[in-house]
């Protein structure tokens, strides 16, 4: 441990190969968002129904890794809790290319939800371990990007093969491929990164003694980490609205897979290429802003989609709006919660802001349900608006 230092320029190596990392968890996700509609194109389930259970069963079994991650990250340590997310993805593709019913689908998603909550929460927590707290945000905005530009290049990439061939088989065995690098640069390359979170340990300015439950502090307790995992929820539960309802929707309209998959490139992408600027900005800059204004854009994006649906604006107000919160949520619960109890504080933010999925799907269910699917984006643009408007009236952080 002598030999190890905090900060980004003295771990670049280590650090890129991380993010590399984030970006093979990202396109795993992204290969799904464009495969959606066709594996769930059988289905007994209208379309948009069957859409809603695939981001829903996502959700909750992503959620429910995220708050079993930090234990996890405590016990088994960050390297083997990294391979254990990449063994269980391995049997997305598994699943999908053997499928004969749709259980197999829906265990194919589950098994998604748990990887990309194992993968995605270590990925973050090594990232913090090595950086420390003076460049964090941009360490966050560096993996969040890394991350989401991923997941709109695998979209756009997997849709636009869609359009052109048809046979989603090579999507799969693309994703396959990535499952086999990622775990072979896990196990030979990337080592446990607790040894670094020591360093920060014996220097944090806070009291290293956790509270009786981390799991309530951190949603109810604490008024700053409570506003940050309320913020991240409603921020995933507009995601799932634009992944459950918004493809159907414009399939509806007679648009193409090369289109869908464009569209809903630009959201990831600009929520991705946005957090190369943002995250610095939450190294030393009001987070309360950051956070409250990205939700507002948000708002504003969700509200102009019923009427601006083909045209690329809304996308770019949301994504933006994400990429300015997204970080900036990371580097806030990693700033309030000490090192020794760290896991388990960002394990229970990722668990709501996971539970985000779960809620915007109940949104589009109950939308689709009074055949006005547009009811589900204007209702969510409330709550971010709400959210939003919690962080800009607070005078902490």
């Amino acid at each position: 441990m002598k030999n190890k230092q905090l900060g980004l320029k003295e771990n670049w190596p280590l650090f890129s190969l991380l993010v590399l990392m984030s970006a093979f968890v990202g396109s795993m996700v992204g290969f799904e968002r464009s495969l959606l509609p066709v594996i769930t194109s059988n289905w007994s389930l209208p379309e948009v129904q069957s859409s809603l259970v695939m981001v829903a069963t996502f959700g909750i079994s992503k959620a429910v890794a995220n708050l079993f991650t930090g234990n996890l990250l405590m016990s088994l340590g960050r390297k083997w809790t990294l391979a254990l997310g990449w063994l269980i993805a391995a049997l997305v593709p598994y699943f999908l290319l053997t499928m004969n019913a749709s259980w197999m689908a829906i265990a194919a998603n589950i098994a998604l939800g748990l990887s990309q909550g194992i993968t995605w929460s270590t990925t973050v927590i090594m990232k913090i371990d090595i950086v420390g707290k003076k460049l964090r945000g941009t360490a966050m905005g560096l993996n969040e990007s890394a991350g989401y530009v991923a997941v709109g290049l695998a979209s756009a990439i997997a849709a636009s093969f869609m359009d052109s061939d048809g046979d989603f088989r090579f999507i799969l065995f693309a994703s396959g491929l990535i499952v086999v690098i990622a775990l072979v640069l896990c196990l030979l390359f990337l080592p446990d990164t607790r040894s670094w979170a020591l360093i920060e340990a014996e220097e944090h300015e806070h009291s290293a003694g956790a509270p009786s439950n981390v799991f309530l502090h951190t949603t109810i307790k604490n008024r700053d980490l409570r506003k940050i995992s309320f913020g991240g929820m409603v921020n995933n539960a507009n995601d799932g609205i634009l992944w459950a309802v918004l493809p159907v929707v414009l399939l509806s309209l007679n648009t193409s897979y090369t289109t869908i998959g464009y569209l809903t490139g630009i959201h990831a992408a600009s929520w991705g290429i946005g957090q190369l600027f943002t995250g610095p900005l939450s190294n030393n800059g009001n987070i309360n802003k950051l956070c409250g204004y990205g939700m507002l854009l948000q708002t504003t994006g969700l509200f102009l989609l019923p009427v601006l649906t083909l045209e690329i604006f809304p996308y770019l107000l949301i994504g933006i709006g994400t990429a300015m919160v997204y970080p900036t949520f990371l580097v806030g619960i990693s700033n309030f919660s000490h090192p020794s109890w760290r896991p388990k504080a960002l394990a229970t933010y990722r668990f709501w802001r996971d539970m985000g999925y779960v809620f915007g799907a109940f949104a589009g269910f109950l939308a689709a349900q009074s055949n006005s699917p547009w009811t589900a984006f204007i209702a969510i643009g409330i709550l971010t608006m709400v959210s939003g408007m919690t962080f800009l009236l607070s005078k902490t952080l």
